[in-house]
C-alpha cells in the first residue's frame, strides 16, 4: 500500500506541476527545452525511486514489482486524464498532448527501469545501458 500511495503523490505532484507550469516545459518550437524536459526527468525518477528501495530494504526481484506499484497509480489515472487534457491542462498548448503523452510513457519507464537492477550496481548498470544505446 506505501508503494501505490508513494506512487499516487508522484502523480500528483507532476499533475499540479504541469497544470500550472507545464507551459515552460512543452514548448514544440524549443527543441532544447523539450529535450530538457525528458533528460531531466532522469535524475528525478532516481531520486524519487532509489533512496525509497534503499529505506524499504527493497532488494532482488521485489524491486521490480515495486517499480510497478509506483508506475501503476499515475499510468491509471493519467488514462483518463489524458481523455480530458484539453479541459484539465488549460495552459497548455492542444498540440502539445502528443508531447504530454510521450513524456508520460517515457517517464513511467524510467519508474519501471529502476525496478530492473540490484543496488550494488544500479548506477553502473544504467550507465553501460546507456552507452550501449549511444553506440548502435
Amino acid at each position: 500500500m506505501f508503494f501505490l500511495l508513494w506512487g499516487f503523490l508522484i502523480w500528483l505532484g507532476a499533475s499540479a506541476i504541469f497544470r500550472f507550469a507545464g507551459h515552460f516545459f512543452f514548448l514544440p518550437e524549443n527543441q532544447l527545452m523539450m529535450l530538457a524536459s525528458y533528460i531531466l526527468v532522469i535524475p528525478l525518477i532516481l531520486v524519487l525511486t532509489l533512496p525509497i528501495y534503499r529505506y524499504k530494504r527493497i532488494e532482488g526481484h521485489e524491486r521490480l514489482k515495486v517499480a510497478v506499484l509506483i508506475a501503476l497509480p499515475g499510468m491509471l489515472i493519467d488514462a483518463i486524464v489524458l481523455i480530458y487534457f484539453l479541459d484539465l491542462f488549460v495552459n497548455l498548448d492542444p498540440e502539445t498532448d502528443r508531447y504530454f503523452g510521450s513524456w508520460l510513457l517515457w517517464t513511467y519507464s524510467l519508474i519501471i527501469f529502476t525496478g530492473l537492477f540490484q543496488e550494488r550496481n544500479t548506477y553502473k548498470n544504467i550507465l553501460v545501458i546507456l552507452k550501449q544505446g549511444k553506440n548502435k
